[in-house]
């Protein structure tokens, strides 16, 4: 595809504009093509389909070209109508590539949602876990309900909220669905039951007042901190800054960060 090709041959530009590198987007490739052939063959041979395999109409777009669509629609968040016109397709066959393409990367990178699992490799090397929330804005509800429900006094304005726990080396290990922006963020862990390895710290901030997690030291009314207790404050953000960091890259593709559109894939 002329789209691909252009891109292969810059880098740089391949990287800004999808979010991965060149030879990233390669192994992305070889890892979910088997799985798209199985689920075309699924497709292909449902029952009450007319035309044999191999029959009917052709992708516009090879495989590699929808994925990197895909991508790109997570990167820039833009519209179906002008990613239709770089990849040369219509604004509706965007929309199908990009809803299908979801759905295979959904079932490829699954992350759970409240319990954390781990390899062998993995369990050697965690040492603590990090556990905050991030807040996204979403549309104004219509519905009086579901908007007191949606505004986040925080943000002065409506949100979802997603539960984010990553480990020592900031690596997103589940994300929890999305919520109403005006739940705090201690009341969203206590309902997601989250489910850990014994005896693993986990470091949250002072939202988190009330679990068994390392929280900071919160200064007393009218009093001042002792340097212990600010030594022990700065032991730990310098710690839990790294899920913040796992944050950051999350929202570096916009399709988590401006405003929710994809009322069906929240």
């Amino acid at each position: 595809m002329k789209t691909l090709k252009i891109l292969r041959q810059r880098p740089v530009l391949f990287f800004r504009l999808s979010g991965i590198r060149v030879s990233d987007f390669d192994d992305l490739v070889k890892q979910t093509y088997p799985l798209w052939l199985t689920s075309e063959r699924k497709r292909l041979s449902r029952k009450g389909r007319q035309r044999a395999i191999g029959a009917g109409m052709k992708y516009r777009l090879d495989f590699a070209a929808q994925l990197l669509m895909c991508l790109i629609y997570y990167r820039t968040y833009t519209s179906h109508v002008f990613l239709g016109l770089v990849f040369g397709v219509s604004s509706p066959t965007v929309c199908r590539r990009n809803r299908d393409m979801t759905r295979l990367l959904a079932g490829h990178f699954h992350l759970p949602e409240r319990k954390i699992q781990l390899s062998e490799a993995d369990k050697d090397d965690l040492l603590y876990l990090m556990v905050d929330g991030t807040e996204r804005p979403v549309h104004r509800s219509k519905k009086p309900g579901k908007r007191k429900k949606s505004y986040s006094g925080k943000k002065k304005r409506h949100t979802a909220v997603h539960q984010i726990i990553t480990d020592n080396n900031k690596r997103i290990l589940a994300v929890g669905p999305a919520q109403e922006g005006r739940k705090h963020d201690k009341r969203i862990f206590d309902e997601s039951r989250m489910i850990k390895p014994p005896d693993i710290m986990v470091l949250g901030d002072l939202g988190y007042l009330g679990t068994a997690f390392e929280v900071p030291i919160k200064k007393p009314k009218k009093k001042a901190l002792s340097k212990e207790d600010k030594a022990y404050n700065r032991w730990h953000s310098g710690l839990r800054v790294g899920v913040e960091h796992a944050i950051c890259r999350m929202k570096k593709f916009n399709i988590f960060s401006d405003i929710h559109r994809n009322n069906g894939l929240q």
